[in-house]
């Protein structure tokens, strides 16, 4: 699967300020899905009454995770080991907080230089499975997590389980943002007030 650079901006824009809901692996089928609650709009009315889609990772090639309990600038926070199967539960355990920095897809050299001396687990599945990647986090006082989970191609899907085109999906994030921007009473309520304008 090839992404555009155009598509790799565009899933940033969409995915920050999203609420990470959970993230698991079945390793059997290297497959991987991550649900998140997103900041999106329809091109006419109000945003979705249900704002989840999930992101279906196939031909999973690497998972890497750090997890410390510590603040994210500590470098001498403990970590803390865990295992693959256990991924879903230590990501709900931070209650779904957002990501945020506008870079998730394809920045895993940038993130790992940061946390992968560190790592709490580190699954490789084979050689392959590693064209793309997708880097988040979790931050709750004193404990974060990292992540980065490599991947072949992916496809997303809204909270009824239909496939949503991945420029569709850009597209409406990059509409709640405009909108966001410009003062729209549909972006309102989410604790988020514009400090400068667009950044993309």
């Amino acid at each position: 699967m090839s992404l555009t650079e155009e598509q790799r901006a565009g899933l940033n824009v969409a995915l920050n300020e999203a609420e990470l809901l959970g993230f698991e692996v079945d390793a059997e089928r290297r497959i991987a899905a991550a649900t998140f609650r997103v900041l999106r709009l329809p091109e006419i009315g109000p945003a979705p009454d249900d704002r989840r889609v999930q992101f279906l990772f196939r031909s999973i090639g690497r998972v890497a995770a750090s997890l410390r309990d510590g603040r994210w600038d500590d470098p001498a926070a403990p970590i803390v080991p865990f295992a693959l199967g256990d991924l879903l539960s230590v990501v709900q355990s931070f209650g779904g907080l957002p990501v945020y920095g506008w870079e998730f897809i394809d920045v895993h050299a940038k993130e790992l230089g940061k946390w992968g001396d560190r790592l709490s687990l580190n699954w490789i599945s084979g050689d392959d499975g590693r064209s793309h990647s997708i880097t988040v986090f979790q931050e709750s006082g004193n404990r974060i997590l990292d992540l980065c989970v490599w991947f072949d191609e992916f496809e997303i899907r809204d909270s009824e389980r239909h496939a949503l085109p991945i420029d569709t999906f850009i597209a409406a994030g990059k509409r709640w943002w405009d909108a966001f921007y410009a003062g729209d009473e549909r972006t309102k309520g989410y604790g988020m007030a514009p400090l400068k304008g667009p950044a993309v």
